[in-house]
Formats: C-alpha cells, structure tokens, sequence
C-alpha cells in the first residue's frame, strides 16, 4: 500500500489537486486559490497559442506575397534575357554590339 502512495501520477495529483490531501491541506480557500492560479495558467497558454497561430497565419499570407514576387520578377527576368531582346534593348541604348558571326566553337585538346 506504501509504493501507491508513492506513486506519483501528474494529471490526477497536479491538476486535480491530490497533492494538497498529501500535503494536509483542508483549507477552502487554499483550494480556490489553486483552481485560481490553474485558471490563470489555462488563460495564458491558450493566449499564447492564439498569438502562434496569428503569427503562423501571417507568415503564410508573407510567403504568399513574396513567392508571387519572385515568380513576376523570374518571368521578366527571363524574358529580358532572350537573345532578341537583348539586342533591341542595346540597339536603343544606341551600343555599336553586335552578333558574333561565326560563333564560338568546341576546342578539343589532344
């Protein structure tokens, strides 16, 4: 009988307030003042874990924006890089470049 009262279960002995009968505790009021205290805890985890998932759910709308700003900028980068289009663009900048006309070949060493 003396190992099970030694046992130590948290849910029944913490949160359901067995430990105070092993400590001795009768007092009514001490018993408020725990069912106080563990309603404070219970508030607060429950406003913390509300600010995680307002923050989660704000870093996902950000990634959203940003993966979108990087798709519109590749594109236009993408399209700005073709071979056409870099030469209309030094053709207005008024630049004499202009195309190889043998392009430049393989070299193989022995």
């Amino acid at each position: 009988m003396e190992e099970e009262r030694k046992k130590f279960n948290f849910s029944s002995n913490i949160l359901g307030g067995q430990f105070l009968l092993n400590l001795g505790v009768t007092k009514r009021w001490f018993f408020a003042l725990y069912i106080f205290i563990l309603i404070i805890i219970y508030i607060t985890l429950n406003l913390r874990v509300a600010d995680t998932n307002i923050k989660i759910r704000r870093n996902q709308v950000e990634l959203k924006n940003l993966k979108a700003d990087y798709t519109s900028k590749s594109a236009k980068l993408q399209y700005q890089s073709r071979q056409g289009e870099i030469e209309r663009r030094l053709s207005a900048t008024g630049s004499d470049v202009k195309r190889p006309e043998h392009p430049a070949a393989l070299v193989k060493l022995p």
